[in-house]
């Protein structure tokens, strides 16, 4: 029997479109292309688990809609256990728009929708699957919806309690956007850890102004919970190994309070916002990566370096793990690292082997045949694919 990976993760229908801004006629962008995909953080590291040949349990929302059909028919074609999917009538699935013109810069829109609707009975339901190894989620899972902004939660429960005009269906509200990241791509050595430039967030809100007839009492909002904390926490309690990618959601995690932590993936840029020290040199990331280990407990640590080189420390010896000269040249061309591939990559293969240099091998391989097809997730290799790729080379 194969041994079982357990992915906890958010769920998108991501519209992909080439747009041309040289082509712009007033307020109309014109493109070229357009295509439907898979998107998301868990979506990306179960599909790329399942597609590798590993066993697979993921545990996502989706909504009762055309979009949900058609992610829960391609993930179960891919061989995804989808035991712990589910779909709500009230939410639509979470939907991404992503905007590009070249293969380094894009802009995607997202609306997390039934993603905000994940609950603990969910993932307690999920751990009774009994799996071996458990990826950490890479987003932020707040509960009770609270991921939406609390200023426009406010603004809402606002107007649908003073508006003169009643309470505004969501089709005849405008879209509001809110800017929550925005990193740019100059070179090589800045890549963000999401695949493109910039995300936004949007939502609908009234765009009504209106004076209230009576004085607003202060609203009482309920403290946030961190759904991938209790998952973590749950995990702990059941001494299943974790795998864990450092990155901006998981970094408010108090990852320091767990024992076990099996491998921490963390690319170089993160490592230089937690150490200070850029670790482009075996040297500096020794001098890095040691005070981050002494703070968070973990087998193994991999630090991502550029698109085609991993180093990797188990808290006395260190390797670093490349890809030949050929590959290496390739990995250059292609667009951003893929983070969910990587890791959905590293997870299977070193459960299968219990080799964590063969697994990084094997995850930096993934990664970039995922990226030479723009990083889509329909085109993740599978075992197959990997092992052709090599033996060409």
């Amino acid at each position: 029997m194969k041994k079982k990976l357990l992915v906890l993760g958010e769920s998108y229908m991501n519209l992909q479109m080439k747009t041309a801004p040289a082509a712009r006629d007033a307020k109309l962008i014109y493109g070229s292309s357009y295509s439907f995909h898979p998107y998301g953080a868990g979506a990306t590291t179960a599909i790329s688990v399942a597609k590798l040949g590993g066993n697979c349990v993921f545990c996502t929302k989706l909504g009762e809609d055309s979009n949900g059909e058609r992610l829960k028919k391609y993930y179960k074609s891919c061989g995804l256990d989808l035991s712990c999917v589910s779909a709500s009538k009230e939410d639509q699935t979470g939907m991404s728009v992503t905007m590009y013109n070249d293969l380094a810069n894009g802009y995607t829109y997202i609306t997390k929708g039934a993603n905000l609707t994940f609950t603990k009975k969910d993932i307690d339901d999920a751990f009774s699957t009994y799996p071996d190894m458990f990826i950490l989620p890479q987003d932020d899972l707040l509960s009770e919806k609270a991921e939406a902004p609390k200023a426009m939660m406010i603004e809402d429960k606002l107007k649908k309690e003073f508006s003169p005009f009643g309470s505004l269906s969501d089709a005849d509200a405008p879209t509001e956007m809110i800017d929550i990241s925005s990193i740019n791509i100059e070179n090589d050595t800045k890549t963000p850890d999401s695949d493109f430039s910039e995300t936004i967030v949007f939502s609908n809100s009234d765009a009504v102004e209106v004076t209230p007839a009576k004085t607003a009492k202060p609203i009482e909002t309920e403290p946030e919970e961190n759904l991938a904390h209790y998952a973590a926490q749950v995990a702990c309690n059941k001494k299943i190994d974790m795998v864990v990618h450092y990155n901006k959601n998981v970094s408010k995690l108090p990852l320091h309070q767990f024992d076990n932590i099996k491998i921490l993936v963390i690319s170089d840029e993160m490592l230089y916002e937690a150490s200070g020290i850029y670790p482009n040199s075996i040297d500096k990331t020794l001098r890095s990566i040691i005070p981050f280990s002494s703070k968070i407990k973990a087998q193994y640590y991999i630090v991502q370096q550029g698109n085609d080189s991993a180093f990797v420390y188990d808290g006395k010896y260190y390797d670093v793990v490349t890809l030949p000269a050929p590959l290496k040249t390739k990995a250059h061309q292609e667009s951003p690292r893929m983070h969910g591939t990587f890791i959905g990559a590293i997870a299977a293969r070193f459960l299968e082997t219990r080799d964590i240099i063969d697994a990084c091998k094997y995850a930096l391989v993934a990664s970039i045949l995922t990226r030479s097809k723009f990083g889509t997730l329909d085109h993740a290799p599978s075992l197959k694919e990997i092992l052709d790729f090599t033996a060409e080379q």
